[in-house]
């Protein structure tokens, strides 16, 4: 079964170092690959969940346990097997018909009728064989419409399998952003209790005033306020990404530092042949198209049924007696060759053909509102992009400078030059630098994800 999936590439650095935060990246093989029962729901290779390897949880993990999960994914894929049924079914019409019966029967005669009581029985056995042998392209119309119903279905998995990705992507991204916030808090309560640790000295040394340390305490309880709901936006989301992973909402887990959590990936070069490209193999459009070639298919089976067909039969029985005739066997061989061309149903045809006709222009409205549809969000998630690396690069900027300008306003106030207003300004200023560098990661790999999810053009990797 083929599990046509997208992983377009999600990747996301929200490492940083001592300098800069480093960007998602983003490369991924672009080719629609067949796997074999992998993370398919109801597969052997769905692994089931343990606590070991929900111990640094990387994207890839996540994936497996939402797409092996997912009853949306589970129903496309019986969607497709019930197709696939229907294909073998039409096939069928081409092979001829056999069938055997037996037959046993016994009559008596009342001697009240015939003076003296009388018994006949027999037993009779037939062949009998019936084949269409000519309809005018009727099974060739029905055949062509459940395979192109098949290939509608097959592209309906696909749309699921995306949109089980898109949401594993989403949850998982949210985690991380959450994680992030979480360590970003921790980290401006470790700066907070630093001021607040100079301040202390000062005021013990008799060179700071008790109005400088209370204002430095009263920072640090507003930080500490903000890594108390950091912990909980933290739970929320862990809880969140938990359910999709078919797991219970109060499941532990960790997820694995950001550089080895997500895979790197290229972002398109040209944006207008990729929107091209992702627009003609989207899985929506390969559904639209299977259901008007699958409509035309069935456009030809009623014209072909208005031409009628040409049946063989043929049948061979034998008869044994019973009783008195025991013993004696009778047989037969039969044969028709049966014409069949309908004469005054020309109306219902043409009713039957102008429904399939309207039937199909509406498909093929549908198509072009599809088409437009990820054409723009297409377009859409290309410019958002490009906007969203540019808010990172100018978000790092700023930290840089709120970085150097703490370092040297913290060294003025141990110094006794600086006050402690200053010194928590610069704090602020830097917490801030902070949180808009990481919401900037976080909207960039947003930015990425939505461009991955849009194309629709991927091929999932164990």
């Amino acid at each position: 079964m083929a599990i046509t999936a997208l992983l377009l590439g999600c990747a996301h650095a929200l490492a940083q170092d001592a300098g800069a935060a480093a960007p998602l990246k983003l490369s991924t093989t672009i080719t629609l690959t067949e796997q074999t029962g992998e993370w398919l729901p109801r597969s052997s290779d769905c692994r089931q969940a343990v606590p070991q390897r929900l111990e640094g949880l990387t994207l890839m993990g996540a994936l497996e346990q939402v797409l092996c999960k997912s009853p949306q994914l589970s129903q496309a894929l019986l969607l497709v097997a019930e197709q696939q049924a229907g294909v073998d079914l039409a096939r069928s019409a081409y092979r001829p018909r056999l069938s055997v019966s037996a037959e046993a029967s016994a009559n008596r005669i009342p001697s009240s009728n015939s003076g003296s009581d009388s018994l006949s029985a027999s037993v009779t056995g037939s062949l009998g064989l019936s084949w269409v042998v000519f309809d005018f392209g009727v099974r060739d119309a029905n055949l062509e419409q459940a395979r192109q119903t098949l290939a509608s279905a097959r592209a309906a998995q696909d749309s699921a399998t995306l949109n089980a990705i898109n949401q594993a992507l989403l949850l998982y991204v949210d985690a991380a952003a959450a994680f992030a916030r979480l360590e970003a808090a921790r980290e401006g309560e470790a700066v907070n209790r630093q001021s607040l640790e100079a301040a202390q000295a000062k005021y013990q040394a008799s060179v700071g005033s008790l109005s400088e340390k209370l204002q430095a305490e009263t920072a640090l309880a507003q930080a500490a306020l903000e890594r108390v709901r950091a912990e909980g936006a933290w739970e929320t989301a862990r809880g969140l990404l938990a359910v999709a992973m078919g797991l219970p909402t109060g499941q532990r887990m960790t997820l694995a530092p950001a550089a080895n959590a997500f895979p790197d990936a290229d972002i398109p070069g040209d944006i207008s042949r990729w929107i091209a490209d992702a627009k003609d193999g989207h899985p929506r459009v390969r559904s639209a198209r299977a259901d008007i070639r699958a409509l035309l298919a069935r456009l030809d089976s009623i014209k072909a049924e208005g031409r009628g067909n040409v049946g063989m039969s043929v049948g061979m029985a034998s008869t044994k007696g019973l009783g008195a005739s025991a013993g004696k066997i009778e047989s037969g061989l039969t044969g028709y060759i049966v014409a069949s061309m309908p004469i005054f149903n020309r109306p219902e045809q043409q009713a039957r053909e102008a429904q399939v006709l309207a039937q199909v222009e509406s498909r093929r409205d549908a198509q072009i509102a599809v088409e437009r549809d990820i054409e723009s969000e297409l377009w859409r998630s290309a410019r958002l992009m490009e906007t969203e690396q540019q808010n990172l690069t100018a978000a790092q900027s700023l930290r840089t400078i709120a970085t150097q300008s703490y370092d040297i306003t913290l060294g003025r106030y141990k110094a006794g030059v600086g006050s402690i207003l200053e010194l928590l300004s610069t704090q602020t200023a830097l917490a801030n630098a902070q949180t808009q560098v990481t919401q900037a990661q976080l909207s960039h790999a947003q930015a990425r994800l939505r461009m991955a999810v849009a194309s629709g053009r991927i091929a999932l990797r164990k």
